[in-house]
């Protein structure tokens, strides 16, 4: 059972995983769904029994070349990446790849944009946590053009879930 002084920084790793790449203002659409370059994002979604609202999609590079197209959901719309980070509650990323990238380059990605957002100290105190995320993707060779992930942080359980195309793949 992960150790409860946890719950904060693990919610700010899930969230250091793509802030940097998405955009939070972007996608502020009113329609049900948002759609991307052909990928569609509902505007809501609930995790572990909690509403969230879409907070903004937008395209995200891995070694340099565009990969996938990024949503990420929260309890309620924020502007900022302290304001998201902060928000207690569940929260998902969702993304589609738009190129088939090795499951080391996708946690590799991951991990960069995590050392990117939070604190050296912050990184240091949840390193086994951040070891757990980059294992979660080493029983899949790739991750192909079309597949859609999802990453839900459950604050209940204080743990995260990951899915391949619906089918779940880990569990930090």
């Amino acid at each position: 059972m992960p150790n409860a002084c946890l719950r904060p920084s693990r919610r700010q790793l899930l969230a250091g995983a793509v802030l940097s790449a998405l955009a939070l203002q972007a996608g502020t659409a009113t329609a049900s769904e948002v759609t991307v370059d052909g990928y569609s994002f509902t505007e809501a979604a609930t995790v572990g029994g909690q509403n969230l609202v879409l907070n903004g999609v937008a395209s995200s590079s891995i070694l340099s070349t565009r990969s996938s197209i990024v949503a990420f959901y929260l309890a309620s719309k924020q502007k900022t990446t302290e304001a998201a980070t902060t928000l207690k509650g569940a929260k998902r990323i969702q993304f589609y790849m738009v190129r088939t990238v090795s499951a080391r380059d996708l946690s590799n990605a991951l991990l960069d944009r995590i050392r990117q957002n939070v604190s050296p100290e912050e990184f240091r105190a949840n390193i086994i946590a951040t070891a757990q995320l980059g294992t979660v993707f080493s029983t899949i060779p790739r991750i192909n053009k079309g597949d859609k992930v999802v990453i839900d942080y459950l604050p209940a359980t204080a743990s995260t879930e990951f899915t391949l195309n619906g089918q779940k793949i880990g569990e930090t």
